[in-house]
């Protein structure tokens, strides 16, 4: 189960900016601001932030789809090993 990512409204953000920033900190991740029922911008604490932007495949969905036809390709011929223990892991 997905847990709810916290949202304020924009309005939220103009009057209680504090309560919003420390909710992000707090957390480690991101609170979602709604305008007019929509979301509209996230706000990140700034460790959060820069373990994002520091590695750049973390959400790179062209990537990670490369890497599961990949994976299915080598179950396929035979190649995948499976593990029972992740002491199986080649070192």
């Amino acid at each position: 189960m997905t847990p709810i990512t916290p949202s304020y409204s924009v309005r939220d953000l103009q009057r209680n900016y504090r309560a919003v920033v420390d909710e992000a900190k707090k957390r480690h991740d991101a609170v979602l601001l709604i305008n007019n029922s929509v979301p509209e911008a996230v706000v990140l604490d700034v460790e959060t932030y820069n373990a994002l932007v520091s590695d750049p495949y973390t959400y790179d969905e062209k990537r990670v789809r490369t890497l599961v036809r990949e994976a299915d390709a080598s179950v396929k011929k035979g190649k995948a090993k499976k593990l029972k223990a992740w002491s199986d892991l080649d070192a």
